[in-house]
């Protein structure tokens, strides 16, 4: 059974999350996340030795749930391969929408080393499911290609390209992940465009993102 103060790093974590979701990370400061729980510093630090550290706590629970999430979408067996990778994006897009606060926080002009270790977190936890995914549509006759993993591997690691030169929250970023889609589908040799239903459904929604993102980014 989890002690009490097992109990209140969990607390700690949720409060810190609705927090930074209503005020965003940079207005947010580790006396409003005690008060929230009603605890005192001392408990706070003897978790977290600073407000980075929670955010990395929360990266690591959202990482866990899309694995959950994505281990779900790669087992159904009533989903064909583009279905699955929609599924994916949109689940990740999901899981993200109500955290804009991250996007400012981990954009690597700020923090590089914090940014390229999410994001290999990320590479290696998505890569197998992501081959699995297009493994199938190679069967389905929808993709073409004869190096799934690598396919897989060069598309996730050139996103972190496309946001060098002006990091997370540059003008033209939903334009780079567009187009980035757009090449994708060509590396998997795509026998019709799929990933442009997602930006087709969620445009307004990533711009919107965004600009949440570049806002509480503005405020740090």
């Amino acid at each position: 059974m989890p002690s009490e103060r097992g109990n209140k790093k969990g607390e700690l974590v949720d409060a810190a999350e609705r927090l930074f979701s209503e005020k965003g990370y940079s207005n947010t400061s580790v006396d409003d996340i005690c008060d929230e729980v009603g605890v005192a510093h001392g408990l706070f630090y003897y978790y977290f030795e600073t407000k980075e550290e929670i955010v990395e706590a929360i990266t690591n629970r959202m990482i866990h749930e899309l694995e959950n999430m994505l281990a779900e979408i790669v087992g159904d067996p009533d989903l064909r391969a583009d279905e699955k990778f929609i599924r994916f994006m949109t689940t990740a897009f999901q899981s993200k929408r109500e955290k804009p606060y991250m996007v400012s926080y981990y954009n690597k002009e700020n923090d590089p080393k914090v940014y390229y270790q999410l994001f290999n977190k990320t590479v290696e936890m998505t890569t197998p499911y992501l081959k699995e995914i297009v493994e199938q549509g190679i069967k389905e006759g929808m993709f073409d290609t004869e190096y799934p993993e690598q396919t897989i591997r060069f598309w996730l690691n050139g996103r972190m390209f496309f946001m060098n030169e002006d990091g997370l929250l540059n003008e033209g970023l939903l334009d780079d992940l567009k187009a980035e889609a757009f090449m994708l589908e060509r590396l998997l040799g795509a026998e019709k465009p799929f990933l442009s239903e997602f930006y087709d459904r969620y445009d307004d929604e990533i711009n919107e993102f965004i600009e949440k993102a570049r806002e509480d980014d503005q405020d740090g």
